[in-house]
């Protein structure tokens, strides 16, 4: 029988809605307070096979022939017309690959790969045996080792191994902050280490670190609707132009070489705690649709809602952006905290 982690994070002080892990007893104080984050939203896939670099070389944004064993990248799946069906972190463990994605898309993504896999020796199979956990805070870098008994730290994309139980990788962005995807039987085991070092998060808590990093994800609610550029991930490093063919690769390249990208995706804010839905309309300074809401959190901590949105550029640089086709609501937008350089990207 596998090991009931909600059950064990319940007796922790954890609270559930469904399977939604929705805050612990104990709320970490601000967004810096040095924090493990449980992405109970998300989940694992193994693929695994003699053919599966060659599989995933053909399939995905990832260059697989540069990532290594023992190393992290990520990417995206793409339709025929270039539009993405996931995006998802990818370690080489050795023997197989582990990809973490959103939970809403596990299913759907493991199915439309299997309709490419049928002439590779491939296995695709879910993997609820993990659970990802996310690290953060100020002084996280000082506290992981002192956890994991001397550890040394991740750099740029390597992976490393915690006793057989799970591998840790650092994320990129404007905090320091790393993952690690742990064997739910772990958990029990290392869980009295982490809290005494620790405050225990909801993913919510996560979502508002990756919103401030402007560090989007493809979920349920958003599938086929944007290509790779919308969401700004050739400038995260999630798309390499220089692997070759890949499903939809035609298009992306295109859109990447003529350099007439009209939207992509910014970080806004709007003072109060009214969340809006995914996919909520936004409007310009003209009354005219700008674009899309596709990740909104509440901040308890600033008494705001974050959201990730994709929007017309000539809107967002006039931090010209509403809520309501009358202006009414007006949205902060914010800095995109790194460069968009789509010349150096096709370099990647």
């Amino acid at each position: 029988m596998s090991f009931d982690w909600k059950a064990f994070l319940t007796k922790q002080g954890a609270h559930f809605d469904g399977d939604a892990l929705t805050g612990f007893s104990t709320q970490p104080a601000s967004l810096s307070s040095n924090a493990v984050s449980i992405l109970s939203g998300h989940r694992l896939i193994r693929i695994s096979g003699p053919d599966r670099q060659k599989f995933l070389q053909g399939q995905i944004s990832t260059h697989m022939l540069q990532l290594q064993p023992m190393q992290y990248s990520t990417g995206v799946a793409c339709t025929p017309k270039g539009r993405m069906y996931s995006s998802f972190h990818i370690i080489d463990d050795g023997d197989s690959y582990l990809l973490m994605l959103k939970s809403d898309i596990a299913e759907s993504s493991v199915e439309t790969l299997k309709k490419y896999a049928v002439f590779f020796k491939v296995e695709l199979t879910n993997t609820p045996e993990f659970i990802s956990l996310g690290f953060s805070g100020e002084s996280i870098q000082s506290i992981l080792p002192e956890i994991f008994a001397g550890m040394t730290l991740p750099r740029k994309n390597d992976v490393i191994a915690i006793n057989g139980d799970g591998y840790l990788h650092a994320i990129a962005g404007i905090n320091q902050r790393y993952g690690l995807w742990l064997k739910s039987e772990a958990l029990e085991k290392v869980w009295s280490s982490l809290i005494k070092k620790l405050t225990p998060a909801s993913e919510d808590f996560w979502s508002l670190l990756n919103i401030q990093s402007v560090m989007p994800e493809v979920s349920s609610h958003i599938i086929e609707e944007y290509i790779p550029q919308h969401l700004n991930l050739p400038s995260l490093g999630s798309v390499s132009f220089k692997k070759g063919c890949f499903t939809g690769q035609e298009i992306v390249t295109r859109m990447q070489n003529l350099g007439q990208q009209k939207s992509r995706c910014y970080r806004l804010t709007l003072p109060g705690s009214e969340q809006p839905t995914v996919n909520t309309k936004l409007f310009d300074g003209n009354g005219k649709p700008a674009g899309e809401i596709i990740q909104a959190v509440t901040n308890p901590f600033a008494e705001t809602i974050e959201m990730l949105a994709v929007v017309r550029i000539e809107a967002a640089e006039a931090n010209q952006i509403f809520m309501t086709a009358d202006q009414a609501k007006p949205l902060q937008v914010h800095e995109i905290p790194y460069p968009i350089d789509p010349k150096k990207e096709l370099q990647q």
